[in-house]
């Protein structure tokens, strides 16, 4: 039988639950009846009508992503950046503590965009610079799950799943609005990646002065501002910060130096340089965060919009407690800080301690906005709202962290399950030892070989990537098939013009 509470509206996020009067009349006791009928029709997205948090209409969906941030490096995380606004959203919000994405970028950003491992969408190596491999376009993605429920959907940022080829690129993705490179990184003010320009809005190579953190900001200001919509809306903004080139702000050099001269950072000069210029760059994202949340609050949205926050993969170095970093399957390489932001329907100051790993947001997103999880390609992600919502415990059991093979970017073969961890020929039992500190292969050789033989299964469900080959068109000015067939006047001579400080280089390991 349906129980049904009757509810009484107090704000524009929570109801409060009312008894009725004993003296109701039989009639009376109809239309209450009737009404509260209409009113479970109308929102067909709530989970639990008895939940002070249930979900009562579709939610405008905001996810920030950082790239190559330190675990230990912001303020809620207990780090030496002073990061405000990311310290608002942990505070008044939910942290997901065990939250796994891959080791690297581009294999994270797939697995966030359709619900699945990178060894089954084609992402376990990175699309480079100059290559013409992207996420296999059968993948269906979470733009265009969202996109068929009725949201606006745009990209502000660093797309990275295929960044030449039509077909790969964010507008064909699902994405009605795209601004900001298709690649993995550019120069903080030239926008190039060694003698490539990646710099984009909808399609056409344009060219705009500035810090990129700074211009992503004011990007979602004006296209929110100018929103003449009421549908709800998706917005991703992946950040390029904190990722290389290691630049902050023009008017942030003098105290850069300020910074250098009083830090106790303690290790060799050129250590202390780095964190010193990654807590700016940072504290310069932590600002563009602040002025998105204040774009939400000044449109009169920010009540029912759920905000996400998590990195792309571990930072290059200084990731403690945990061991290892970018490009490993340690803990350190593939554990990041992730939090949750919808007063009303989250809770805030709360910790989820439950494993999620980042092909979980799919299928829970999919499921907030009322969408259909049904689809050709099957999901490996769980819908997780009642974890970060309600604090049941987490359905998942298993993380795959990488599979063993050639021309694998994800690490060293990995896989987690339960409270053990295989990476290489090495087990950690993660319950008793986060930090990996004490290899127990040899004294568990059951669970080893129980975990090998897992990871040998899923090799057999590998799909094969697109190939990784050099980009045909001579010479290549700009990133995009379409766009470098006919570049704009001005990017040669620009290009030309730029010194070899304002280029990106890719870092030599």
């Amino acid at each position: 039988m349906l129980r049904v509470r009757y509810l009484t509206f107090h704000s524009t996020t929570s109801f409060r639950k009312t008894k009725m009067p004993n003296a109701m009349k039989p009639i009376q006791q109809r239309w209450v009846a009737l009404l509260s009928f209409v009113w479970l029709s109308a929102f067909p997205n709530v989970y639990d009508v008895d939940n002070a948090l249930a979900v009562t209409s579709k939610p405008n969906i905001v996810v920030l992503l950082a790239d190559d941030m330190n675990w230990n490096l912001p303020g809620f995380n207990g780090g030496t950046a002073t990061t405000p606004n990311l310290d608002r959203l942990a505070k008044d919000g939910t942290r997901l503590q065990q939250f796994y994405v891959h080791a690297v970028c581009s294999p994270t950003r797939a697995a966030f965009m359709t619900g699945r491992y990178p060894f089954r969408n084609g992402m376990e190596e990175r699309s480079h610079g100059n290559d013409t491999a992207g996420m296999l376009p059968d993948e269906r993605t979470l733009a265009q799950a969202l996109k068929d429920v009725g949201y606006d959907t745009a990209l502000i940022g660093k797309w990275h799943l295929g960044n030449w080829y039509q077909r790969q690129l964010p507008l064909q993705r699902g994405f009605d609005y795209h601004y900001g490179i298709y690649g993995a990184l550019v120069s903080y003010y030239g926008k190039t990646r060694d003698r490539y320009y990646d710099w984009h809005r909808n399609g056409k190579t344009i060219r705009e002065e500035g810090y990129t953190t700074d211009l992503l900001a004011s990007e979602f200001e004006h296209h929110l501002a100018s929103k003449k919509s009421d549908r709800p809306f998706f917005y991703f903004v992946p950040f390029t910060a904190i990722h290389g080139p290691d630049e902050v702000p023009h008017e942030q050099t003098d105290k850069l130096r300020q910074r250098l001269e009083q830090t106790s950072v303690e290790g060799p000069m050129h250590q202390r340089e780095l964190m010193a210029i990654k807590a700016m760059m940072l504290e310069s994202m932590d600002s563009a965060i602040g002025r998105i949340v204040n774009a939400l609050q000044a449109k009169g949205v920010l009540d029912n919009t759920l905000i996400v926050f998590f990195n792309d993969n571990g930072g290059r170095q200084y990731n403690a407690p945990f061991r290892g970093g970018k490009g490993d399957t340690y803990e350190g390489g593939v554990r990041v800080p992730c939090l949750i932001y919808w007063p009303g329907h989250v809770p805030a100051g709360k910790a989820v301690d439950g494993m999620v790993h980042v092909v979980d947001f799919f299928p829970t997103l999919v499921k907030l906005a009322g969408g259909s999880l049904e689809q050709r390609l099957p999901l490996d992600g769980m819908d997780m709202w009642k974890v970060i919502a309600h604090g049941t415990p987490s359905p998942r059991n298993e993380v795959v962290h990488s599979l063993p093979g050639e021309r694998v970017e994800t690490g060293e073969k990995s896989i987690r399950a339960g409270q053990w961890k295989l990476v290489g020929k090495e087990l950690y039992d993660l319950i008793a030892d986060p930090a990996e500190t004490m290899d127990l292969a040899a004294k568990q050789p059951a669970i080893v070989h129980q975990l090998n033989e897992r990871l040998a299964q899923l090799v057999l469900e590998r799909r094969p990537s697109e190939p990784h080959l050099k980009i045909p068109d001579s010479p290549l000015l700009v990133f995009g098939e379409q766009e470098n067939s006919n570049p704009p006047e001005w990017l040669k001579p620009y290009l030309d013009s730029l010194p070899e400080s304002a280029k990106s280089k890719k870092r030599k390991k």
